[in-house]
């Protein structure tokens, strides 16, 4: 028998609505920004939060479309079902932001963070080229060539020295030259779990401003905000797709913010990686919560639970701060 297709409401109720135009995932990048800053004590530079917002929507719109490739009505989910329904419209409104953030880049925001940003644009065209479609033709042809010329335009136009600029784009060149074959994506694949990887991605364009200003200066606390975060999001993801997997990324979690209140105690990083790890443990245990009281959610509403578990910890930050 053939599987009928989800049902979306002709008048979805709001929550419904943020999950199937992918806004969840820009409210908690734009939340976890400022509220990062606001532990460090640095305000947010005009355009810091648009672009963040705008640049995490493009790749949910981009992931999901891709997804939808080659499949059946009946093989999609409700959000997956409604990018492809409105594909048209999703695209204009990724050539929208794309102008807005290019305009933001350019014009808005400081050279050195544009560049700083700029450059996780290029693992995250080799996540979408390796993670979607099961490494279609898409990616061979229009993903990783694409990545590959963005790259070295972006390495050429670089304020670097000509040498290590030489270097670096043969670097990058021989990997995505690597990546091209499908093969090596398959083991790329089955080494790295998709929602590992933009878990990681994900964190990376969260603490990208407060990256920015340490420049640096605490290693220990980046590196830290960096795990914490990422441990976050990973469960977050896992809980969605992969359950057995989340059981692991939340004890992770939990483990990494008792090793970050201890270092705190012991006075190795500042006192305020104490709000941000009570945070993140707060994310965790809602998570966990969820994790119990899951059957009695439908898919779409546990995914936006769980969305409002990872982004409801940042008002602690705020308090805190």
């Amino acid at each position: 028998m053939q599987a009928s297709s989800p049902s979306i409401p002709s008048r979805p109720p709001f929550w419904l609505w943020l999950h199937l135009v992918s806004l969840e995932a820009p409210l908690v990048s734009v939340l976890w920004a400022a509220g990062l800053a606001k532990v460090i004590r640095v305000p947010l530079m005009p355009g810091v939060l648009w672009g963040l917002g705008l640049s995490v929507w493009m790749i949910y719109v981009l992931d999901r479309l891709l997804d939808t490739v080659g499949k059946r009505d009946a093989d999609l989910d409700a959000r997956h079902l409604f990018h492809r329904r409105h594909q048209r419209l999703f695209m204009i409104g990724v050539a929208g932001a794309a102008a807005i953030t290019t305009w933001l880049a350019l014009w808005v925001v400081p050279a050195d963070l544009m560049w700083h940003c700029v450059m996780l644009a290029v693992p995250m065209l080799v996540y979408l080229a390796i993670y979607t479609v099961e490494g279609s033709a898409i990616s061979f042809r229009w993903l990783l060539p694409l990545c590959g010329v963005a790259t070295v335009s972006l390495i050429a136009s670089a304020p670097l020295k000509t040498g290590f600029k030489l270097s670096l784009a043969v670097l990058v060149t021989s990997g995505l030259l690597m990546l091209s074959i499908k093969r090596n994506q398959e083991r790329l694949r089955s080494a790295m779990n998709k929602d590992v990887v933009g878990g990681m991605l994900f964190a990376l364009g969260c603490t990208a401003w407060s990256r920015f200003i340490r420049d640096g200066s605490d290693v220990v606390g980046g590196f830290l905000e960096f795990v914490l975060l990422s441990c976050l999001f990973i469960s977050n993801l896992t809980g969605i797709s992969a359950v057995s997997g989340q059981t692991r990324w939340l004890a992770a979690g939990f483990g990494a913010v008792v090793g970050s209140l201890a270092l705190v105690w012991r006075g190795d990083v500042a006192e305020s990686m104490s709000a941000l790890a009570t945070a993140c443990g707060l994310g965790f245990a809602l998570l966990s919560s969820l994790k119990l009281l899951r059957r009695h959610f439908s898919a779409e509403l546990y995914r936006v639970l769980a969305d409002v578990a990872v982004a409801l910890p940042v008002m602690w930050l705020f308090i805190r701060a």
